[in-house]
């Protein structure tokens, strides 16, 4: 099964309407699997360093009013990033997290990591 299933499976089981994000390595992994979540039919945007700023205050405008609940991101959004009413974290990479760019000043509430 390869990653993109997995996740897609994975939404599936739990996806109720709360807020997942997803923390990817790469950027353009990241717009990857946003493009095929909304081709499928999933509310999902992408907040990346090659966005403008503008673009990434609106994704995460998006997320926070739940109008997107599914966002996906690189480190980019690791950093002091308060949003509440987070059900999932999702690290795709395990890279990723042992770099500890995944756990930098995130205020989340009460969520659960899922590692894939």
């Amino acid at each position: 099964m390869t990653t993109g299933n997995k996740l897609v499976k994975l939404l599936e089981d739990i996806m109720d309407g709360s807020r997942v994000l997803i923390f990817m390595d790469a950027k353009k992994g990241c717009d990857q699997i946003t493009r095929q979540l909304r081709m499928d039919g999933w509310p999902a945007l992408s907040i990346h360093g090659d966005k403008s700023q503008a673009e990434r205050d609106w994704v995460l405008s998006e997320f926070k009013a739940g109008k997107s609940p599914i966002m996906t991101a690189t480190d980019v959004a690791a950093r002091g990033l308060n949003v509440k009413d987070v059900k999932f974290v999702i690290i795709m990479t395990y890279n990723y997290l042992m770099s500890g760019k995944g756990t930098q000043n995130w205020t989340f509430g009460n969520c659960i990591p899922v590692f894939i």
